[in-house]
C-alpha cells in the first residue's frame, strides 16, 4: 500500500471512530495482562524522547518516528539525535510520518508515546486515542487551550485508555513530600508563592535573540534528513531555518509554548496538587521592554512575569502566585546569603515558615534532594508525617502499569491538562501585558478581553485539523 492510500485509509478509520463504529469494534485495543509486554510506538525520539524510550525499554518497542534524522556531527550540541536512538533499536520499524506509522502499525500497537514539538502533541495524541491506544504525551500537554480541552474530553470519553502527562517530577519523592508536608501544615497557612526559572545562561540553546524574527523569510537549504513539512504539521507554512531546529522551536509562537509552557508544568505541579488550585480569578503579565513588533508577533518573551490570584477554597485562603520567567525572585528569609537559589523551582511562603524546592524533575522516586525548609530550626524540629501518597516505581512505569490494570495514573490528562492550562493562560497574560485579565471559572473564559479569548486556539494548516 502506498503512502497516499495509507493516509486515505487512516482518514476513513478516524471518520469511522468519530461515528462510533471503530470505537465499538476496537474500543481499547487488545486486552493487556499485568504480565504482558506492551507494544509501544514512539513519536519523537530525539533528546527527551530518547529518555522516554529508555525508561520504557522493558516493553516491546515496535515502531519509532521522527522528522529530523541528522547525525550528531551535523548538529553539534544536540544531546541525543534520533538517528542514534533508532540505531539502538533495529527491531523497531522507522517512520518519518506518524500518521503513516499509526495507520500501518495499527494492529501491532497497544500504546503510543508522543514527544514532538508542542504544536503537534494534540493531533498525534488524539489520533492515537481514537485508534484505541493508551497514550503518554509530553508536557505541556498541548500548545493551545482548545487542544488541551479536546484531549481532556477524549480521555473522559475513553476512561479505559490510560493517559499520562509527561510531568515527570510528579512521580518523584520530592513532589510527593512537598504535597504531604504542605497538607500537614509544616509551614502553616500558605498565601503567597514564587515560581521561577532563573538560569537564562544554561538555557541559551532554547533561546533566540529577538533579531531572529527578521529572518523568518530567509531562504535556507533544508537538509535532506529533515522532513520539514512534517515538522510544520498544523503550523503555517514557513521556510526551514536552523534557528528552529534543533531545540529552539520552543521559543516560537507557532511551534512551542515558551519557558512557561516548558518548565512551568514541573514547578506548578506540586502547588496545584498540594493547594488544590483551580482557575485563577485574575492574571496579569509583563515582559521585557524589547518584546515588541516582529518579536512579539513571532516569539515568546525572553523575560516575563505572571501574577495569578486564586480565590479562597475550603479552609485555604486566597493564594497569590508569581511566575518569574528567566528572572530571580527575592531570596526568602533564612536562605544562606552565599548560596544561590536553585536554577528553577518554587518558594512557598507560609505563616510558620518557608518551603523552597528546586528542579523536582531531576529527583527520583524515593530520593529527596530538592526541598529545603526555612528557618533551619523548623527543618530540625519538624516531625515528618507518614507517607500517605503512593510512590510509583517511575512516572513511565506508573503509566504502563495503569494501562495493564485498566486504571488511570496520577498525572493523567485530566490533571495534566489543568496544569498545562494554567501555563497557557499565563502566556496569554504575557501577550496582554499591561492588562489585568479577569477569568470566569464556570465559563472557562476571560470576562474582559475577547482578544485573550481568541488566543485559546490557533489556525490549522489544511489537512492538519484537530481530530475531535
Amino acid at each position: 500500500m502506498n503512502e497516499k492510500n495509507m493516509l486515505s485509509r487512516r482518514q476513513a478509520l478516524v471518520g469511522a471512530a468519530a461515528l462510533g463504529g471503530l470505537g465499538v469494534m476496537r474500543a481499547w485495543g487488545r486486552p493487556l495482562a499485568p504480565s504482558d509486554k506492551a507494544n509501544i510506538a514512539f513519536i519523537g525520539i530525539g533528546n527527551y524522547g530518547a529518555v522516554n524510550l529508555t525508561e520504557l525499554a522493558g516493553e516491546n518497542i515496535v515502531a519509532v518516528c521522527d522528522v529530523d534524522w541528522r547525525t550528531r556531527e551535523q548538529m553539534p550540541g544536540r544531546f541525543t539525535p534520533a538517528s542514534e536512538v533508532a540505531a539502538k533499536h533495529p527491531g523497531a520499524k522507522r517512520f518519518d510520518d506518524w500518521r503513516v506509522m499509526l495507520d500501518q502499525m495499527d494492529k501491532s500497537i497497544d500504546a503510543v508515546v508522543v514527544c514532538t514539538a508542542d504544536h503537534v502533541h494534540a493531533r498525534a495524541a488524539l489520533t492515537a486515542m481514537k485508534m484505541g491506544k493508551h497514550v503518554y504525551c509530553e508536557k505541556p500537554l498541548a500548545a493551545t487551550i482548545q487542544e488541551v480541552r479536546a484531549m481532556v474530553g477524549s480521555a473522559r470519553r475513553h476512561p479505559k485508555q490510560a493517559t499520562q502527562t509527561g510531568i515527570v517530577g510528579h512521580a518523584s519523592e520530592d513532589v510527593r513530600l512537598i504535597v504531604e508536608w504542605i497538607r500537614a501544615g509544616v509551614i502553616g497557612t500558605v498565601e503567597r508563592v514564587d515560581v521561577f526559572q532563573t538560569d537564562w545562561a544554561s538555557g541559551q540553546r532554547y533561546i533566540n535573540p529577538y533579531s531572529d524574527a527578521d529572518h523568518v523569510s530567509d531562504e535556507v537549504a533544508t537538509p535532506s534528513e529533515v522532513k520539514w513539512d512534517l515538522f510544520l504539521g498544523p503550523a503555517p507554512e514557513r521556510n526551514f531555518n536552523s534557528m528552529y531546529l534543533p531545540l529552539r522551536w520552543r521559543n516560537w509562537l507557532d511551534f512551542g509554548t515558551g519557558i512557561l509552557g516548558d518548565h512551568g508544568p514541573h514547578f506548578l505541579d506540586p502547588l496545584v496538587w498540594a493547594l488544590d488550585l483551580d482557575y485563577p480569578e485574575t492574571i496579569e503579565g509583563d515582559a521585557d521592554a524589547a518584546y515588541t513588533g516582529k518579536a512579539a508577533q513571532q516569539m515568546f518573551a525572553r523575560y516575563s512575569h505572571v501574577n495569578y490570584r486564586f480565590a479562597a477554597k475550603g479552609n485555604r485562603p486566597a493564594v497569590t502566585l508569581k511566575w518569574w520567567g528567566y528572572d530571580t525572585p527575592p531570596v526568602p528569609p533564612g536562605w544562606k546569603k552565599d548560596v544561590p537559589l536553585p536554577t528553577g523551582g518554587g518558594i512557598v511562603y507560609g505563616s510558620k515558615g518557608v518551603l523552597v524546592y528546586g528542579p523536582v524533575y531531576s529527583s527520583k522516586p524515593g530520593e529527596q534532594k530538592q526541598i529545603w525548609l526555612l528557618p533551619e530550626e523548623l527543618d530540625r524540629s519538624f516531625q515528618r508525617p507518614a507517607k500517605t501518597i503512593a510512590r510509583p516505581t517511575s512516572h513511565w512505569v506508573e503509566w504502563i502499569e495503569a494501562a495493564k490494570q485498566g486504571k488511570q495514573p496520577s498525572c493523567n490528562w485530566e490533571y495534566g491538562g489543568h496544569v498545562t492550562e494554567l501555563c497557557l493562560l499565563g502566556n496569554i497574560a504575557i501577550a496582554h501585558h499591561g492588562t489585568s485579565l479577569r477569568f470566569d471559572a464556570k465559563q472557562k473564559r476571560f470576562l474582559n478581553s475577547e482578544s485573550a479569548n481568541k488566543m485559546f486556539a490557533r489556525p490549522n494548516r489544511k489537512g492538519w485539523e484537530l481530530p475531535v
